[in-house]
């Protein structure tokens, strides 16, 4: 049986005060660190969070102006090539232009020609014919 007497208190003192010192020593500064480390740790995931979102925003913001630069790239490109394609229709009606010009121009001084031939030659045609009929015929001819 268990007898009260005092060793029984001593060690009940002696319990408690390790209780205390263990308390005091081990438990306080152990939980407290643990409760630092968890404190870091959940602050660590926060921030890994927070920084996830704005890599994401900025992935997003990036994809944006990729988007809209693309968009104006395309434009500009079908505006320039609009305006080269212009500039070509501009150039190939001029050129059709002046080669009529020059078309007209030949035809005229060809028609002038032809007629200043005709004109100069007009008194030789006589001759001329005589002499064909002549010497197809193989006589003379009137």
């Amino acid at each position: 049986m268990i007898e009260l007497n005092f060793t029984f208190f001593i060690q009940v003192f002696n319990f408690f005060l390790l209780m205390f010192l263990l308390n005091k020593l081990l438990y306080k500064p152990v939980l407290k660190m643990l409760a630092d480390r968890e404190e870091r740790v959940s602050g660590g995931r926060e921030q890994a969070k927070k920084l996830v979102e704005e890599g994401e925003q900025i992935f997003g913001t990036y994809n944006q102006k990729l988007h809209a630069a693309k968009l104006d790239a395309v434009a500009v490109k079908n505006a320039t090539r609009k305006e080269a394609v212009d500039q070509a229709n501009g150039i190939i009606d001029d050129a059709r232009r002046k080669a009529d010009a020059i078309v007209a121009d030949v035809q005229k001084e060809m028609s002038e020609e032809i007629a200043r031939v005709k004109k100069e030659l007009e008194p030789e045609l006589g001759i001329m014919a005589s002499t064909i009929a002549q010497q197809i015929l193989g006589r003379k001819v009137a």
